[in-house]
């Protein structure tokens, strides 16, 4: 299933409750993250349902009255909804804004995710305060631990660039490393990595004796 994070295994359950009764009338599962184009499905199966149990010949002809929340909201929708006569409530995704009654919400509550400012980020000591010697190509962190070179490569900027990165146990036991390290746990495990820093050449290649090109 294709979501906003990436492709996941799994499934997206839609359910239909009977407000009067208190009762699950109808569950779905689709294979993709958006809901929109499950509710023309969703309304045909209760119709059925309804029809072939013989409570109602035709359910929505009967005052039922169907809510669904901004998932929903489509324009497709709406023109199939207003086709078969079907009376229902779905509002779209900038309902809040007209509603007097969340005026004050986002004073009282703060934003849905809300990402940290700039200045409310986490500071991370910044590479200019790693000694980084292009001749020796060699880098010294902070703590003043000489750390492991990664080679010479091209950044995105198709700019020749020199990285680098510390050692394990080095990060590990460092006293700087919640100062250094934007995932300071990278450094507790096996598999992890160090805090890594590159500088760009400024177009000077670094000796042959110390270029490591991939």
């Amino acid at each position: 299933m294709t979501t906003s994070k990436g492709t996941i295994q799994g499934y997206n359950g839609v359910a239909s409750v009977d407000k009067k009764h208190q009762i699950i009338i109808d569950a779905q599962a689709f294979g993709e993250g958006q809901e929109h184009h499950t509710l023309q499905p969703v309304l045909e199966t209760i119709q059925e349902r309804y029809k072939r149990l013989g409570i109602s010949k035709n359910l929505y002809e009967e005052g039922i009255i169907v809510t669904a929340d901004t998932g929903f909201a489509n324009e497709a929708n709406m023109q199939y909804l207003h086709e078969n006569n079907i009376n229902a409530y779905i509002p779209d995704n900038q309902f809040r804004s007209r509603d007097p009654k969340f005026a004050h919400q986002k004073e009282k509550y703060g934003k849905r995710h809300q990402t940290p400012s700039k200045s409310k980020a986490k500071q991370l000591i910044p590479a200019s305060e790693f000694q980084f010697d292009p001749i020796t190509m060699t880098c010294i962190c902070p703590a003043g631990q000489t750390i492991s070179s990664r080679g010479t490569r091209n950044n995105p900027q198709g700019q020749p660039t020199a990285y680098f990165e510390g050692r394990l146990l080095q990060c590990r036991h460092c006293p700087k490393k919640h100062q250094c390290m934007k995932t300071p746990s990278a450094a507790d495990h096996r598999k992890g990595a160090g805090r890594q820093v590159s500088f760009p050449l400024n177009g000077k290649r670094a000796p042959s004796e110390y270029r490591n090109d991939k």
